[in-house]
């Protein structure tokens, strides 16, 4: 059975470059590992980056020959990027690293002649992200992610229920015990709906007053 070609040892070498080059960066620090958001508390994380990526999987899956055309090489270089604009703050220091970095990538694909067919799918992410961020805000997102973790198990049946009435497409079945709600999927009544029903349920309770006897 004839298995892929696959990448030349060539290609392999111009692109393990390009990771060396932007690993050298300072800027690079925060893209080099698999983003710890458990460790770092971002619960949101795995909601808003549905294809995590990093400089050490890139380097990973090129040495074990998981890419079979330098395109998809470079797309993952790309994702890193645009992740990070994702999930970032537009302007903050970390996209501006990011920003950075993938003008250094630009860069040294250019001198190692290796093609880069990303303006295209860069514009359509970027109009994408424009949209999501006007239907819902980052910080909307991560408020809503924050009380989501404080509120009861019936309150979080309660969500399940009206995402699966209103915005079904939302849902995500992970596996028989666990459901994913994608927050970006979310349309913006039904996200309202959700932010009132865990904001209520955040309140904190009324404390009684004890009389004392005289």
């Amino acid at each position: 059975m004839e298995g892929k070609a696959g990448l030349t040892r060539e290609e392999v070498k111009k692109l393990s470059d390009v990771i060396r080059q932007l690993e050298k960066k300072q800027e690079a620090s925060d893209f080099l590992k698999p983003v710890d958001y458990k460790n770092l508390g971002l619960d949101d994380y795995p909601l808003i980056i549905k294809t995590p990526m990093d400089l050490s999987t890139v380097k990973k899956k090129l040495k074990t020959g998981k890419y079979i055309t330098v395109a998809e090489c470079t797309a993952d270089m790309a994702l890193i990027w645009d992740n990070c604009r994702t999930y970032n703050q537009i302007g903050s220091a970390i996209v501006n690293q990011a920003d950075i970095l993938e003008a250094v990538m630009r860069k040294q694909c250019e001198l190692n002649a290796i093609p880069l067919d990303l303006p295209q799918k860069r514009q359509r992410e970027e109009n994408k992200q424009e949209v999501v961020q006007d239907k819902l805000s980052l910080d909307s997102k991560i408020e809503f992610a924050e009380k989501v973790k404080k509120v009861s198990h019936e309150v979080l049946a309660e969500i399940v229920k009206i995402v699966d009435s209103d915005c079904k497409h939302a849902l995500e079945e992970l596996d028989s015990d666990r459901i994913q709600i994608k927050v970006d999927s979310l349309d913006k009544a039904t996200f309202e709906k959700l932010m009132g029903l865990v904001s209520v349920a955040d309140e904190p309770k009324p404390t009684k007053k004890h009389k004392k006897n005289n």
